[in-house]
């Protein structure tokens, strides 16, 4: 079974892991209305606290963006260099911001391709965009995927999500059934 250390805010805290992604076990390190500054203050306890995971995901920026920083992926950059140096052949999963219907399309576009940026620069770090898959599996009407506060994720939204790590997963660690 693959250890998988999930950071970031509440899309990351309230999700059911063990229902969505059975075949994982799941480190749970969301914390709800966290921004990405904090998360980047908290990530040298993370890691002493998880020394030994197969697979570290991030997924943060939520917050920030919905208040009106668009700066955050700079923050990225450090964070995952302090990875890298911490977790030297764990792979690195990157999240893109969902097409959450509470921001501006353009802005999460913008942010997004900053954050496919900064998983590039780093080594066997994969940036798994979330748009495509939550735009086709997720239409608003007949199977939304965000709650009624337009920002946090319905069960729907849920599926599509662990539904692309665990294709993720497989690709990163092929024929170990993460799917």
């Amino acid at each position: 079974m693959i250890t998988l250390l999930m950071l970031g805010d509440s899309l990351v805290e309230w999700g059911n892991w063990s229902k969505h992604l059975p075949h994982v076990a799941v480190i749970n390190r969301g914390i709800a209305g966290e921004m990405t500054e904090e998360l980047s203050a908290r990530l040298m306890d993370e890691i002493e606290d998880c020394p030994t995971p197969d697979a570290v995901l991030l997924q943060s920026g939520t917050n920030n963006l919905l208040m009106g920083y668009m700066f955050f992926p700079a923050i990225f950059t450090t964070m995952m260099q302090r990875l890298r140096a911490c977790y030297p052949k764990v792979p690195l999963i990157l999240c893109s911001l969902m097409p959450m219907p509470a921001a501006p399309l353009h802005e999460i576009e913008q942010v997004n391709r900053e954050l496919a940026q900064v998983a590039a620069t780093v080594e066997n770090c994969t940036f798994l965009n979330l748009v495509d898959p939550f735009t086709e599996q997720c239409p608003p009407m007949t199977n939304p995927g965000f709650l009624g506060d337009n920002v946090h994720l319905s069960a729907r939204g849920y599926q599509v999500w662990a539904g692309e790590i665990a294709r993720c997963l497989e690709r990163l660690f092929p024929g170990t059934g993460q799917s």
